[in-house]
């Protein structure tokens, strides 16, 4: 800084010296005489000697401030381009700011879908809560009166069809049924289920299993038919996926109380057919040969078809197991796509051993429980 000033001043100097010169030489104008203007003359050009020496040895100094204009000029050229850019900057800042509140704006409106599609959700499920409830209600309404409104359709359909209906006051028996008909002097068990006052439909619906396994105690009685129906509410029907349950020596059957009309009027042919109507004794006689010996031939048939059908199993399953899973993947494939291969009627799937298998000892039980002498069912935990 303190060398910057000392060039300042040497360049004021030079401007007065320039100044003094340029005031003698005005002044030689006004001189009188030859020798006085020469004499004047000769100081000017002193002097002009001396203010050229400092000229020459400040050339730094002036080619300095002849840089510093030059640099000046380039620092008004920066200046500009600064102003441009900031300019831009500004423009970019201002597009910023606009997307970014479009963004948030966006974002907004995102936030507040998602918050009424979940409110209405949560709405849609307090709804269907409260119609599960409100069915679940009725019911438990329908529920409370099941057992009385069974009992009262099986006495008025009893009386249509002239079936004795025997209630469970007399029942000749400790354990008592809800309802019994007697049919070829046997009682025929009709048993009304229902949920408990703190049970659920699907807890119900499970325990129908259990509940047809403990009719046992009604199917050990000699005087009680072997095929046992448990009466449960129709609105509890359509979600029971088993309504058979074949138990060896006796069979439990979940019916609704409209299905009991159908049955009663089922017994009440049965019972005109055995009554032999406009029959002589040797026809009766003779209908009861050939009715046994029908029986017969077909029960034979059934054991024999039975002990084939485990023979062929065995075959298929020894095969299957002793086989390549290669092989027997290829095997199975060519079954699968065979246009013979019928579908089962509950699950229209091709039939896999393991399905043919499960009907087979289904349909041995049923066989067994006739007294139909076939093949003993292996159980899978003795093997």
């Amino acid at each position: 800084m303190e060398s910057q000033n000392n060039q300042f001043d040497s360049l004021k100097d030079i401007f007065k010296d320039t100044k003094n010169i340029l005031e003698k030489i005005d002044s030689l104008k006004g001189l009188q005489g030859f020798f006085k203007r020469l004499f004047a003359w000769s100081w000017i050009k002193d002097d002009a000697k001396k203010l050229k020496s400092k000229l020459e040895n400040n050339q730094d100094i002036i080619g300095g401030i002849r840089i510093k204009f030059n640099d000046l000029d380039d620092l008004h050229k920066l200046k500009i381009e600064n102003d441009d850019l900031k300019k831009e900057v500004t423009t970019f800042e201002n597009t910023i700011a606009a997307e970014t509140k479009k963004l948030d704006d966006a974002r907004n409106q995102y936030d507040t879908r998602i918050a009424n599609h979940e409110n209405r959700l949560t709405k849609q499920e307090e709804q269907e809560e409260i119609e599960r409830d409100e069915l679940e209600a009725e019911r438990r309404v329908s529920w409370q009166t099941h057992e009385s409104n069974v009992s009262s359709f099986i006495q008025s359909e009893c009386m249509k069809y002239d079936i004795k209906y025997v209630g469970p006051e007399d029942f000749p028996d400790r354990k008592k049924p809800d309802n019994s008909i007697i049919i070829d002097e046997k009682f025929v068990i009709f048993d009304a289920k229902s949920p408990g006052d703190s049970q659920d439909s699907v807890a119900f619906i499970q325990g129908l299993n259990q509940k047809a396994k403990d009719q046992e105690k009604y199917a050990k009685m000699p005087n009680v038919k072997k095929d046992i129906y448990l009466v449960v509410p129709s609105n509890l029907y359509p979600d029971t996926p088993k309504k058979h349950y074949p138990l060896g020596k006796f069979e439990v059957w979940i019916i609704t109380m409209e299905q009991i009309s159908v049955i009663l009027a089922h017994y009440k042919k049965t019972m005109d057919y055995e009554k032999f109507e406009g029959l002589s004794q040797d026809d009766k006689d003779a209908l009861i040969r050939e009715m046994g010996n029908l029986e017969f031939h077909l029960r034979y048939k059934i054991m024999v078809d039975s002990v084939f059908t485990k023979k062929f199993l065995e075959a298929l399953k020894s095969s299957k197991d002793n086989l390549p899973e290669e092989i027997n993947d290829e095997i199975e494939k060519v079954v699968t796509d065979s246009k013979d291969n019928v579908s089962r009627k509950a699950s229209g799937k091709p039939l896999s051993i393991d399905s043919i298998e499960q009907e087979f000892n289904e349909a041995n039980l049923l066989s067994q429980s006739r007294g139909i002498p076939t093949p003993p069912i292996e159980n899978k935990s003795e093997k």
